[in-house]
């Protein structure tokens, strides 16, 4: 399925269409901004101050940006998008995020625990980000156990309600997101991790998306840092993974191109995705994200190259597995 592309554009003219079937309106490029509201990464890095923070999601929905990807437990991430995009006459698409465990047991809540925790949580994402209602909501790490009837059913009155417009599932690994699909149209959208050395959902899970009409946000494009310069920086016990991300680097040498453009361009040009997330705590780096995608898909004898390239050890494409 194509995405559907409304006559609209963005700030700089970057096409709008449908997010799934929902009426939401998305670019194809968004910001994840976890970056700016704790640390995070490879060597965790802390955030620019609130002002320069601001500045950048302005100026990313200025560029064309039209899509932000928050969560409540994101630190301070709600709250500056909020003040960000409170009071303009134009506000960008906005998705968050809320858990639903147990903060001590991280035992998925059922019943009325599960009810109050949604319900709280959902009213302090409105009041951080400034709204009357919550563009869309993903469920934070969604388990394939989670995937129960009274879930659907409070979500679902959130939605009557009007705080929720839309909810969906952000996921890890396979399992997960093959348990969201198994349940038909209930959720209307998937975030899931997706790179050039992580093709793993290109199998079943993306082609299922793409039969089915679910909205497809794609976040991980690099890996938290692994394609990018900061791979000679992994500690050797992820040696695999700088294995394999090398090979790639000698492809965008090839191309005379750099190792995270070669990894932006894979994912954000994939047939499958409708929202490519990245995130970015420099203007510099928002422009040379926006210059990649720019630069069009990569060629099919590249592609087919990246094929090839395998880690070792694929329990390591999942970044809880790191141990660092």
């Amino acid at each position: 399925m194509d995405k559907k592309v409304s006559p609209s554009k963005g700030k700089e003219g970057m096409e709008l269409h449908s997010l799934g079937t929902t009426d939401l309106q998305v670019s194809s490029l968004g910001l994840g901004t976890v970056q700016i509201g704790m640390p995070y990464g490879i060597g965790q890095p802390a955030p620019p101050s609130d002002r320069d923070c601001i500045h950048l999601l302005q100026e990313a929905f200025s560029r064309g940006i039209h899509f932000f990807d928050t969560a409540a437990a994101y630190g301070r991430s709600e709250e500056l998008v909020g003040r960000a995009f409170s009071g303009g006459s134009q506000r960008p698409t906005i998705a968050t995020k809320a858990t639903i465990v147990h903060p001590q047991t991280s035992a998925p809540l059922r019943g009325q625990s599960l009810k109050k925790h949604l319900e709280e949580s959902v009213r302090r994402s409105l009041e951080r980000l400034k709204c009357e209602a919550l563009d869309l909501l993903q469920i934070h790490n969604t388990e394939p156990n989670w995937l129960q009837e009274d879930l659907f059913e409070k979500l679902g009155d959130l939605v009557d309600r009007g705080l929720v417009r839309n909810w969906g599932a952000s996921t890890y690994d396979i399992e997960a997101p093959l348990a969201v699909l198994a349940r038909g149209r209930t959720c209307c959208s998937l975030q899931v991790a997706y790179s050039l050395l992580d093709r793993r959902l290109e199998r079943e899970v993306l082609p299922t998306c793409q039969e089915m009409g679910m909205g497809t946000i794609f976040r991980s494009v690099f890996l938290q840092g692994v394609l990018s310069d900061r791979l000679h920086q992994l500690p050797s016990h992820l040696n695999p993974l700088r294995e394999a991300a090398i090979e790639a680097e000698k492809l965008a040498e090839g191309m005379g191109i750099s190792l995270p453009e070669l990894a932006f361009r894979y994912v954000a040009h994939s047939p499958f995705g409708d929202v490519t997330l990245f995130g970015t705590t420099s203007s510099e780096e928002l422009q040379e994200n926006l210059a990649a995608f720019s630069a069009g898909p990569l060629p099919a004898d590249v592609i087919r190259n990246i094929a090839a390239i395998e880690v070792a050890d694929q329990r390591l494409l999942s970044p809880a597995n790191w141990d660092i």
